[in-house]
């Protein structure tokens, strides 16, 4: 009953993984400026045995996918009805864009960043997604220290203060062991 169970999972993950659409994308450029042209590459292939698919768009999300306050810019919608055969039927699109020069795409951690490209298309499961990586020159984050000067007259204060503290210390020492011993002197008895 068991290996049945198995069988039959590895029948249908396997039968799964041929049926699907894969969405291959790269960049024309390893790395790029803010402010930049460049163009990505995307190949989206139908691999699936059971049907031919339409792809209804393409829509890419680029890193500074942001409302700017008028409109939502870096994102692009391709619409197009094209017909990808079944067993391989593939279609290529070159997509320009450009990197701003604003704060959209400071990443303070890493210049790599994450396109995300969605062909929908007619049948289930209507929509394929794939990431494709972007590197940009950053920024790095400078910091700066306002008011030095109090934190180093702070400081010298400090020292001071902790030099004086010792001195007082140890004379306390030196001082309570040199103290003479007391003797207590025996009084003379009157007769």
């Amino acid at each position: 009953m068991v290996a049945v169970a198995a069988l039959t999972m590895s029948l249908a993950s396997l039968v799964y993984a041929q049926n699907t659409v894969n969405i291959y994308s790269w960049t024309d450029k390893p790395h790029y400026e803010p402010g930049e042209k460049g163009v990505l590459h995307l190949v989206i292939r139908n691999d699936r045995a059971d049907a031919d698919l339409i792809i209804d768009n393409i829509t890419i999300m680029y890193p500074w996918f942001a409302y700017t306050g008028e409109k939502w810019e870096g994102n692009d919608t391709i619409v197009l009805e094209k017909v990808l055969p079944k067993n391989g039927g593939q279609h290529s699109e070159s997509i320009e864009f450009n990197i701003p020069n604003d704060g959209r795409i400071t990443n303070a951690y890493s210049s790599t960043m994450q396109i995300k490209l969605m062909v929908a298309v007619d049948k289930y499961p209507y929509e394929y997604t794939n990431y494709a990586s972007i590197y940009v020159k950053t920024t790095p984050i400078y910091m700066s220290l306002e008011n030095i000067n109090e934190i180093v007259t702070l400081f010298t204060i400090q020292i001071v203060l902790v030099i004086v503290c010792t001195i007082i210390i140890a004379a306390t020492i030196f001082l309570s062991a040199r103290r003479p011993q007391v003797t207590w002197r025996h009084e003379e008895k009157v007769e």
